[in-house]
């Protein structure tokens, strides 16, 4: 029976465990780094670098929730009361509604504007109030009817208890039309006509030159156009692009203001590049006009001088 093996001593495992060399102390290779003496990985470690690294073809996610071809529209108005400013309360309003600070109110106003003018396109004023009074009273006509028969059928009431639908609007003996509300519509109305009225009046006077300016091109433009363009198509052309162009300008101000800059620098270059010439060109037009006329004048004789061909001309009249 074969011998057992003794186990080693513990003063020889020590020593054994002193010679082998430290896993913790040991460098770990990198996994994208290629080993030393041009040695290659093993088939795991190449594996192991190819799921910690992404392939280069494949580029990280990009986020497209913040990238925009325009910024995030948002208009907020200023709190202005008429009473303090009223340009400034007036210029407010009209932008909140070309701006669309309530998309709501803005879109009401443009379908009713442009209704209005395709209406009267087609009608006068007075087949449209005359049409709108037949709609309205026809199809309240049948409704008052529809009623009046279901209640003496369905509810068994007789003629004396029917009661029209509209009863409490009918029987109501407070005004229609609110007095306080109609005198500060008045009001207010007579104020914006005060300061349009001022507005032109400025406009008229130059207190502001360009704006003076920009108004007579504006007015030279629309008087022109109204020769050849019907006064409802440019005003509903006018609504669409004031309700438009504006809110797009905010969206895209960005773009639209480096594009602008771009072409005003090339307009700068532009005229400084053909201004030169053209003021060469203009003095050497003006040295030659200068000496046209030096020419000219020089070969004509002043009012004293004596004519030479009639000193020749004398003494042989004499002779003779």
């Amino acid at each position: 029976m074969a011998d057992f093996a003794q186990p080693p001593s513990i003063d020889t495992t020590q020593q054994h465990l002193q010679q082998q060399p430290k896993l913790d102390e040991s460098p770990v290779p990198s996994a994208t780094a290629p080993p030393a003496n041009g040695a290659t990985l093993p088939a795991a470690a190449s594996k192991d670098a190819a799921f910690d690294t992404p392939p280069p073809s494949v580029k990280p996610a990009i986020n497209t929730s913040k990238v925009s071809s325009g910024k995030s529209f948002s208009y907020k108005s200023p709190d202005i009361k008429f009473e303090d400013d009223a340009p400034a309360y007036l210029k407010t309003k009209v932008e909140s509604l070309i701006y669309w600070e309530y998309p709501k109110k803005s879109a009401i106003f443009l379908v009713s504007s442009l209704g209005i003018l395709t209406l009267t396109q087609y009608y006068s004023l007075l087949q449209i109030i005359a049409g709108v009074f037949t709609l309205v009273t026809g199809l309240n006509l049948v409704f008052v009817l529809t009623h009046k028969q279901g209640q003496r059928f369905i509810s068994g009431k007789s003629s004396d208890n029917i009661s029209n639908p509209h009863s409490e609007r009918l029987n109501n003996k407070g005004s229609y039309i609110p007095r306080d509300r109609v005198l500060r519509t008045a009001q207010l109305t007579i104020d914006v006509v005060e300061v349009i009225t001022q507005q032109i009046t400025k406009l008229v006077l130059i207190e502001d030159t360009w704006r003076s300016a920009i108004s007579l091109v504006a007015s030279y433009l629309v008087w022109t156009l109204a020769k050849y363009v019907s006064t409802k198509y440019l005003f509903g052309f006018f609504l669409v692009s004031a309700f438009s162009l504006p809110r797009l300008y905010l969206q895209n101000q960005d773009i639209v203001d480096a594009h602008v800059a771009r072409q005003s620098k090339n307009a700068r270059i532009l005229a400084e590049q053909y201004g030169g010439v053209a003021a060469t060109k203009a003095k050497e037009l003006t040295a030659q006009a200068k000496t046209f006329i030096k020419s000219k004048s020089a070969s004509i004789p002043k009012p004293g001088a004596a004519n030479p061909a009639a000193t020749i001309q004398e003494p042989t009249k004499k002779t003779e």
